[in-house]
This record gives structure tokens, C-alpha cells and sequence, in this order.
């Protein structure tokens, strides 16, 4: 490593893994090239059953770079591995890396910077470029997705950070900040009880909503990441349908209170609403995985039974008919992104 351990950041990079052994090298080096060191990088090796481990052993004796390795015995998902990583940090703040991401080379310095700047603060953030087999998109996970003048304000005239206004409300809406761009303090993930394990995706909306309470978000009006989007992440048949069903199951969660998020009456409602639209998509979206699919994504709806099949064969009768379709094998598979 060529920073001195005096220049280190008092940050743990926790780098949940599975199966990435193709992949991963170019999130370590991400990580070796940041202008200032975190004190830990943090590799968590989700039960992987390829050489993942094997990468990460031979990338750190090869750089000199060292590597915390912590292998789980049984595959948990991302919030559990992200969990166990931040029980094994020492540092004050938390920074997560996807496997298959990257973080530019200032991110690490401009997030704890952010945040020592600002002890308010709970979480710092910024955007990230994604990048997909056909183009390269700036600023894709935060800022296109949100109007700017209503959402955040800047912390100072003249300052390059900005809070957002209303973290909780904001998000509420959906899950706007890449994990692989965002840096919290320690102390109040532990508070929370750190990520929601139940869930395998959405989990970072849940945990970012319950960070909401514990104080403000700084941002950052930058891309400090790179996102890919590859031929093992990219939209599977039924990844809509899933994501839609994980979002009504985080809305119900929300809503019965078991998350431990505290909601205004006028939160509730709007959580209604967003629960009723992404009820409608997921419609459209089992439809296109035949019956037992429908079925099977459907049932996350809450009071789903027989008979709500076939009053939804009444109301929709076009959906009800593509999933018998789609059983007999007569439609094309969905396309991916």
C-alpha cells in the first residue's frame, strides 16, 4: 500500500461477494486507488462456490493491500453479509462496495469528509454512473430521478454539499441512493440494528428509511461510483415482478409498523397509494412468468386468496390470459436491459 497508515481514513470498506470471482479484482483495485486508504477493507464471501476467496488472497499478496476476509458458511444475501462486515469494522464510518462496482478514485475522502464536516449528519451520499453492455449513463441513480431544487439545499452559500430536505419522505418514494456512493456512521447503523436480513432485495431502502430517524443526509451532487450492469446482474425473467414484490412487502412492513419507522397519517396514505400502483405492476409483470408464477408473486399481496384470483380474472382479464398463455410456453421471454 503506498499511503501511510497516518493517512488512512477512519472508514471500513465492506465488500459483500458471491460468486465474483471474474469480477471482483477490479472492485479491490477501486479501492487501492483511492487518494486516501480506508483503515479496513472488508471482504465478506457469501458462500461463494467458485475461487472468490482464492481472488481476493491473491490480489492482497500481489499488492501488498491489506484484506480482512470473513467467510460465511451459509449464503445470507447482501444484508447479511453487509451485517457481519460492519460487526468485524473498528472505524467510525461505514462504506459499502458492490463486488462488481467501483468507487472512483476521491470517493472515500469526499464521504468522510462530508460527514466530519457535518456531525448532523447520519449519512453522506452521492450519485453514480451505470454502465450497461450499450452505453454509459452520468448521474443514473440519484439526480435524474428527483428535482433537484425541491429535494436538497445546499448546506452553506456556496457550498458543494447539499442536505436533503426530507430524507425520510424522499425515500419513502423508492431507494435513491447507491449503495456503492454512500458512507454512515457506524455507531447508528448498530443503533438500528443494521440491515434488515429478511430481505433480499430492497433491503437498502428499508435500512436507509430507518437511518432517516437517526439524523440528517448530506449529498453530493457528484458521481462517486461506478455501477455495472453485466450479463449476472442484468433484468431476468422475473427480476420486475421480484422487485415489485419485495417493494409491496417493504410497504406492508411500513405500514403494520414492524419496521420500526415512525409514519405521519399523510406518509401512511401515500404508502397506500405506491402500494396500489406497484400491486397493478406486478400484475402485468407475473402475468409474464405463466400461472404458477402469477401465483407465486402474487401472494406477497396482502389478503391475496382464490377468490381474489378470479375477481383479477374479471377485472384483468388480459393478464389472467397471458399467464395461461405464457404456462403452455406460447410466449417470448422478457426482454433484459
Amino acid at each position: 500500500m503506498d499511503a501511510s497508515v497516518q493517512s488512512a481514513l477512519d472508514v471500513s470498506v465492506i465488500m459483500p461477494a458471491f460468486n465474483r470471482s471474474s469480477l471482483i479484482v477490479r472492485a479491490l483495485e477501486s479501492v487501492r486507488r483511492q487518494a486516501r486508504p480506508p483503515k479496513m477493507l472488508i471482504v465478506v464471501d457469501d458462500a461463494s462456490t467458485d475461487d472468490t476467496v482464492e481472488q481476493v488472497l491473491a490480489w492482497s499478496k500481489h499488492t501488498a493491500f491489506p484484506v480482512t476476509i470473513e467467510r460465511m458458511t451459509v449464503n445470507g444475501g447482501p444484508a447479511a453479509a453487509r451485517n457481519r462486515g460492519m460487526a468485524l469494522a473498528t472505524t467510525s464510518f461505514i462504506a459499502f462496495l458492490d463486488s462488481d462496482d467501483e468507487h472512483l478514485p476521491g470517493t472515500l475522502e469526499k464521504l468522510v469528509g462530508a460527514l466530519e464536516s457535518h456531525r448532523d449528519a447520519v449519512v453522506a451520499f452521492g450519485d453514480a454512473t451505470k454502465i450497461t453492455p450499450t452505453k454509459t449513463i452520468p448521474n443514473a441513480m440519484f439526480q435524474q430521478r428527483i428535482d433537484v431544487g425541491r429535494t436538497v439545499e445546499p448546506t452553506a452559500p456556496g457550498a458543494s454539499t447539499w442536505w436533503l430536505r426530507d430524507a425520510k419522505a424522499t425515500l419513502l418514494k423508492a431507494s435513491l441512493i447507491p449503495t456503492c456512493s454512500s458512507c454512515f456512521r457506524r455507531v447508528d447503523a448498530l443503533a438500528i440494528g443494521a440491515m434488515p436480513t429478511a430481505y433480499r432485495a430492497g433491503e437498502d431502502w428499508l435500512f436507509w428509511l430507518k437511518m432517516s430517524e437517526r439524523g440528517r443526509f448530506v449529498c453530493l451532487l457528484e458521481d462517486l461510483s461506478v455501477v455495472h450492469r453485466h450479463a449476472n446482474n442484468l433484468t431476468h425473467p422475473s427480476a420486475a415482478a421480484d422487485a415489485s414484490r419485495q417493494k409491496i412487502i417493504g410497504y406492508q412492513t411500513l405500514l403494520e409498523g414492524s419496521a420500526g419507522i415512525a409514519l405521519t397519517d399523510a406518509q401512511r396514505s401515500d404508502i397506500r397509494v405506491m402500494m396500489h400502483s406497484r400491486v397493478q405492476a406486478l400484475r402485468y409483470q407475473a402475468s409474464r412468468l405463466g400461472l404458477a408464477g402469477y401465483f407465486r408473486q402474487m401472494a406477497c399481496v396482502p389478503d391475496y386468496t382464490a377468490a381474489t384470483f378470479l375477481i383479477d380474472a374479471i377485472k384483468y382479464p388480459k393478464n389472467i390470459l397471458r399467464a395461461i398463455i405464457g404456462s403452455c410456453g406460447l410466449l417470448p421471454a422478457p426482454r433484459s436491459e
